[in-house]
C-alpha cells in the first residue's frame, strides 16, 4: 500500500490516471463521487475503502501513519492507537459478511495537512449472532444472516508523509424506509414536495 502512495504521487504529478479511477470495485459503489475533481484524493479514496471492504487489513495499516489514532463512535472506540485499532477492526469486521459500501458524498484534499470526509452507506450481512458485547452497536434484533446497514460519515487527516494520521467515524443504523437513493433527491425537489402536500 506504501508503494500504492507512491503511486497515486507520481501519477498526480505528471497529469496521468491513476488505474484504480478506471478500477469498478464491487464492494465500493463511487458512481456518486466519480466526477471529484481531485483525482489524487479520489484515488486514496477508493484504495482506502476498497482495502476495508475487502478484508486487506495489513494495507489499510500501511496507509496509517505511527500516531496515527481511531475514533469510531458507533463501536465506541476514543482514540484507539494503529495496533489495537487493527485488532479491533479485523475482529469486528469478521463477523461481516457481504460488505459494501455506497459512497454518497466526497469532501476535502489528502494534501498534507488537510482531511477528507466521505459520506457514505456501509452495507453488511451478519456471519453469526452478534456476541452480546457488539449487540449495543448493532442492535439486539439483528441475528445470524440478517442484512443491514449503517450511515455513516468518515473523516481521515493526512500528515506531512501523506500518511492517514486520524480517523473519525460517526454513524447509526439505518431504519426501516431507509433507501439511499434518498440522497439523490435535491433539496428544490423537498421543497416542492413539501408544498403540494398543503
Amino acid at each position: 500500500m506504501s508503494n500504492n502512495a507512491g503511486r497515486h504521487e507520481k501519477h498526480h504529478g505528471h497529469g496521468q490516471e491513476d488505474p484504480i479511477l478506471q478500477e469498478k470495485i464491487p464492494t465500493f459503489d463511487d458512481s456518486r463521487i466519480r466526477h471529484f475533481k481531485d483525482k489524487k484524493t479520489l484515488a486514496a479514496v477508493k484504495t482506502y475503502f476498497k482495502a476495508f471492504t475487502t478484508g486487506k487489513f495489513d494495507e489499510i495499516r500501511d496507509m496509517e501513519s505511527e500516531d496515527y489514532t481511531m475514533t469510531d463512535v458507533p463501536i465506541g472506540a476514543i482514540r484507539h492507537p494503529k495496533g489495537m485499532w487493527y485488532g479491533e477492526n479485523k475482529g469486528f469486521t469478521g463477523l461481516l459478511d457481504d460488505l459494501r459500501v455506497d459512497a454518497i458524498s466526497l469532501y476535502g484534499s489528502c494534501k498534507p495537512g488537510e482531511f477528507v470526509i466521505l459520506e457514505h452507506v456501509v452495507w453488511f450481512t451478519l456471519k453469526i449472532d452478534p456476541p452480546k458485547e457488539a449487540q449495543i452497536h448493532v442492535g439486539k434484533d439483528l441475528k445470524k444472516g440478517d442484512k443491514a446497514g449503517m450511515v455513516n460519515i468518515a473523516v481521515l487527516w493526512w500528515n506531512e508523509e501523506g500518511k492517514i494520521c486520524k480517523e473519525l467515524e460517526y454513524g447509526r443504523m439505518t431504519w426501516p424506509g431507509f433507501d439511499v437513493k434518498d440522497f439523490d433527491i435535491k433539496p428544490s425537489d423537498m421543497k416542492h414536495a413539501e408544498g403540494s402536500g398543503n
